[in-house]
């Protein structure tokens, strides 16, 4: 324990050392470079085997909208958590050159740095968005900096850091696995379109908050959600949407014409009558214009008559039809 102490004086000694390159960009070589790729699918994870002087590049997706960060675990060996302080993680998010498997130079500033703790498993989590739920506790540490990393590429850097270290430590292998932390919100692509087939003029209700829908892509919290679309031209809408977790629903509304609608029914062969005329629409949504309306049904001998009072933005439905009851007595 006494060597571990005085080891760790000189590691210390070390770390103030070379504060000043750490906190401003540096330039190193490694002995080896490992490239993955994830992409914003809960289910993406990309695994590397670090010795103690590689890296790992970790290329995020184009589309990172739903990534909120990126979470990194990895599996100690024994040999490396025995000597606890003795390999030093650091994290970039601006490497330079792209990392490529043939090259071994870079230069960067570091965003994070700390030691590989005296356990077996260890957690960082790196935050890519401002607004992040996030958090340290017992398991998890968080770096403090929200990184933006150059071309998508976060970069990530073992080297030891203590004198005296054992070979069996110098030449452990570190198992890094790299993967997204999804926020919990997915995209509502909402298209509205007028009998015209024109951009309805109409404001939308997002659980009865008033929302901003320029272009029509909206991001919610995962769950159900209630839709209101009021216009003083169209019909009032209202549909109930489920929205997934970093993934994008599509609802498409169709306005109707606030013109009152008439649909009828009649079995064939039945003769219809709209106001005097013949009524060709069975079985379809027809507009009619406000006010009174006669509707005459004939069938065979048989005639009735009905009369609507038509009002904007209701729809009525005449269904006409012969029924025959045989009762036992």
């Amino acid at each position: 324990m006494a060597r571990l102490g005085i080891l760790k004086r000189t590691f210390l000694s070390l770390l103030f050392a070379t504060a000043t390159a750490w906190l401003g960009a540096e330039t190193f070589r490694i002995s080896k470079v490992h490239l993955v790729s994830i992409t914003q699918d809960s289910e993406s994870e990309a695994t590397a085997r670090l010795g103690i002087n590689e890296a790992l590049s970790i290329q995020l997706p184009k589309d990172a909208a739903f990534i909120e960060g990126l979470e990194l675990k990895f599996d100690i060996p024994e040999a490396v958590a025995y000597w606890m302080d003795s390999v030093a993680c650091s994290v970039y998010a601006n490497i330079r050159p792209k990392p490529t498997e043939s090259q071994i130079d870079y230069s960067g500033t570091r965003s994070y740095v700390s030691t590989l703790p005296g356990k077996l498993s260890w957690v960082l989590q790196v935050p890519l968005k401002s607004e992040n739920s996030i958090k340290s506790n017992n398991y998890i540490t968080k770096v403090d900096t929200v990184l933006n990393p150059e071309n998508g590429v976060l970069f990530i850097r073992l080297q030891p850091v203590m004198k005296g270290v054992p070979e069996e430590t110098l030449n452990a292998k570190v198992a890094v696995t790299a993967k997204p932390i999804l926020m919990n919100k997915g995209i509502l692509k909402l298209d509205i379109k007028a009998p015209n087939s024109k951009r309805a003029e109409c404001s939308v209700f997002i659980d009865e908050k008033l929302t901003e829908t320029s272009g029509r892509t909206i991001m919610l919290d995962a769950g159900i959600h209630n839709i209101s679309i009021v216009s003083e031209k169209y019909r009032n809408e209202l549909r109930t949407v489920r929205i997934d977790q970093a993934k994008q629903t599509e609802l498409l509304v169709e306005m109707k014409s606030i013109e009152p609608a008439l649909v009828v029914t009649a079995p064939e062969g039945t003769k219809i009558l709209l106001d005097g005329k013949v009524f060709n629409g069975n079985g379809t949504e027809v507009s009619i214009s406000e006010g009174e309306h006669q509707l005459i049904f004939t069938i065979g001998d048989y005639e009735m008559v009905r009369t609507i009072t038509a009002t904007k933005g209701k729809t009525y439905r005449a269904s006409f039809s012969l029924d025959l009851d045989i009762l036992e007595e």
